[in-house]
């Protein structure tokens, strides 16, 4: 699949690698690149049964599913809510059978973690040429619009969607289960009383234009 490539400069933030648990900025790490594909390892702590994803930090939104004890989550970048309160971005690498697909991507609270106390990984916002999986894209001219899915390549309901003049911070791509691209987004515009800022999903990469070919792969389950 052919993708445009704009190359964009690194712009450095000044809340770069800084940890949502460690009062030392020094501390924090870049979200790790392994072979289960970018973030770092967490799961739910014991003592709770499941725990909210969410499409946008601190929300009532509707789940985009749910992270049990034992489930392998890959915590990637973290965004406060409106409190101040910290929550993770991760991608849910088990399925539920009958209930939700491998991959779910969504919003953790941070304290649901059983090591909320040292997740160390940068904010969302952060852009760092440190950090290779973090992007920026934008619609395609010819789309009005594209849909943003809590997992790739399914009829899920929307997370949101993503319009002309949005942009979005991308951190991996995956393949669904047809072959086809999604890339995994924040989308940091926000649509007046539709849609929050900072809301998460897969956008098919066909539909964006971005400097992400030769990015890097949001793993498998």
């Amino acid at each position: 699949m052919s993708r445009t490539s704009a190359l964009v400069a690194a712009v450095l933030i000044t809340a770069a690698a800084v940890s949502v648990s460690v009062s030392t900025p020094a501390t924090a790490a870049p979200a790790e690149v392994t072979i289960q594909g970018i973030g770092q390892r967490v799961t739910v702590r014991t003592g709770i049964v499941q725990a909210d994803l969410k499409p946008i930090p601190g929300t009532a939104a509707p789940n985009t599913g749910i992270a049990r004890p034992g489930d392998n989550l890959a915590a990637i970048c973290f965004t406060p809510d409106n409190r101040g309160e910290p929550w993770i971005l991760v991608i849910n690498r088990n399925g539920i059978a009958g209930a939700q697909y491998a991959n779910t991507v969504g919003y953790i609270h941070q304290y649901d973690l059983s090591n909320g106390g040292s997740v160390v990984v940068n904010g969302c916002a952060t852009t760092d040429v440190r950090y290779p999986a973090h992007h920026f894209a934008w619609l395609r001219p010819e789309f009005t619009q594209a849909d943003m899915k809590p997992v790739a390549g399914t009829d899920a309901p929307n997370t949101g969607l993503f319009k002309q003049g949005d942009k979005a911070a991308v951190y991996c791509f995956l393949a669904d289960n047809r072959g086809v691209l999604w890339v995994l987004a924040v989308n940091l515009s926000g649509h007046a009383g539709q849609q929050y800022a900072n809301t998460v999903g897969f956008i098919r990469d066909d539909a964006t234009l971005n400097e992400f070919a030769g990015g890097v792969d949001c793993g498998a389950s």
